[in-house]
Formats: structure tokens, C-alpha cells, sequence
């Protein structure tokens, strides 16, 4: 199976870069991780209104910013005003991978109408080796594989599903993107890494921020970890000599 998205035994992505001290997929927040040793980082991507695929969660402002209203409603420059306030840059996602050649990104499509555009976008700037499609909706995926077979994409809910229960993975899809529990079903088993492991698939565990949880997944034999706090985990793995040279 097609995986240059991962030659390493465990990786560590951080979640929508430094959070911490920075808006969140601002390009100051992903500078400020890969300046702490990250090689990946998971990040999302919406449309503003003047078709700009940006770096962005949400569907509003109102978490960020207090403002009820829709980031498709406003255009990359009125967005930026409102980073530029915080001292922050939005980036749009190609100039977001122009401006880290060497780092890899887990971008979850948050809508459909950003797929296309963001294949597009990888292809123009040669980064299929470097990016991983993920989405809570199969669909999204599907989009993907369906004009890019070669593209890495991690599974869908269902997809999840599907290989958990029936061992099925019909996208043929890389990676296993999971929280240790969902809605109250136990998602992350031994049985599931290691049927994984049988198939040569990897396991990502989202979102962990206690680094005794960290160590405990890691010796369970998870291939990473989507952390909210980039220096708790970049020193679990530094401890381990799993870091990324």
C-alpha cells in the first residue's frame, strides 16, 4: 500500500499548530510548532467568499472572534483583518504548503465544495507525498480517491466502522484517524491495532493532551498522536528517541 506519508514508526501532528499562545492555523501557530522539532500538522479547510481555501475549523467566527458570522461570507482579506488584530496571518492552504516545503499536513475537509479545489491545489504544487486527506464524511474522501487513487486518505466514520467491525476497507484507505472513545463506544482496542498492523494500516489517536495517556498509547503500539499541546508530547517523544531528525 502507497504510504509516503509516514516512513517513521510513530509521528507526533499537531492540532492546528500552537493554540496555545497563537490563533489557531494562523501561520504563526504552524511556524511555532515546526520550530519546536513537528513535522506534521493536522489543520482544516473551508472557503472564504472569494474562493480562497484557507486554514480555518469553524464554520463562523464566533469561537475566535465573537462574531456571528460565517467565514464564507467574508472574503481572505477581511478575515486577515481580523488575525492581523491578534498579530496573526491567515494563510491560504496553498501558500500554506509553498511556505513549508518539508513539513506534512493532515487537512480534514470540512465541506465538499473545498474538495475539489484542494486536490487541485496538491497536484499544482506536487505535494501528494506530503498530505493526507481526511474527513469525518466518507464522502469527502471518496471525492478524493475517486479522481486521485494514489492520494493518502485516512478513513471516514464509516469507513472506521466498517474495518472495526467487518475488518472491511473498501477505499483502500492508509490510516485509521480515531479517538480512544466515540459517543461512548470504546473506538481504540489492542485487537483493532493489531488487526490494523495485519494489514498494514496506521493508527492515529486524536486528541491527546496528558502525557501519561501519551506513554500508555504509545506502548500499545499506536503509530501517533494529534496532541493540543505541542510541548507535552514533543517531550514524551523526545524521552523515547522517537523524535523526527
Amino acid at each position: 500500500m502507497n504510504n509516503t506519508f509516514q516512513k517513521s514508526p510513530f509521528i507526533a501532528l499537531s492540532h492546528r499548530g500552537n493554540s496555545k499562545e497563537f490563533i489557531e492555523n494562523s501561520l504563526e501557530a504552524f511556524e511555532s510548532v515546526v520550530k519546536k522539532g513537528y513535522k506534521y500538522i493536522e489543520t482544516d479547510l473551508r472557503l472564504t467568499l472569494d474562493g480562497h481555501v484557507v486554514t480555518f475549523h469553524d464554520e463562523d467566527l464566533k469561537r475566535l472572534f465573537d462574531l456571528d458570522i460565517k467565514i464564507k461570507n467574508l472574503t481572505l482579506k477581511e478575515v486577515n483583518i481580523l488575525f492581523n488584530k491578534h498579530n496573526c496571518q491567515l494563510l491560504t492552504f496553498e501558500e500554506t504548503l509553498k511556505y513549508f516545503p518539508n513539513i506534512y499536513f493532515n487537512i480534514d475537509l470540512k465541506i465538499k465544495e473545498v474538495v475539489s479545489k484542494t486536490i487541485d491545489i496538491v497536484k499544482n504544487t506536487k505535494s501528494f507525498n506530503r498530505v493526507c486527506f481526511a474527513s469525518f464524511k466518507s464522502l469527502h474522501t471518496n471525492m478524493v480517491l475517486n479522481k486521485h487513487p494514489e492520494a493518502i486518505t485516512s478513513m471516514g466514520l464509516t469507513d472506521v466502522a466498517l474495518f472495526k467491525f467487518l475488518k472491511i476497507n473498501k477505499k483502500n484507505s492508509n490510516i485509521l484517524q480515531i479517538p480512544i472513545k466515540w459517543n461512548g463506544i470504546k473506538v481504540l482496542t489492542k485487537k483493532l491495532i493489531n488487526d490494523a498492523k495485519k494489514r498494514n494500516l496506521l493508527i492515529h489517536v486524536w486528541t491527546i493532551n496528558n502525557a501519561n495517556e501519551m506513554e500508555v498509547l504509545i506502548d500499545m503500539g499506536i503509530d501517533g498522536i494529534v496532541t493540543d499541546e505541542p510541548d507535552v508530547l514533543i517531550n514524551v517523544i523526545k524521552n523515547r528517541n522517537l523524535l523526527e531528525s
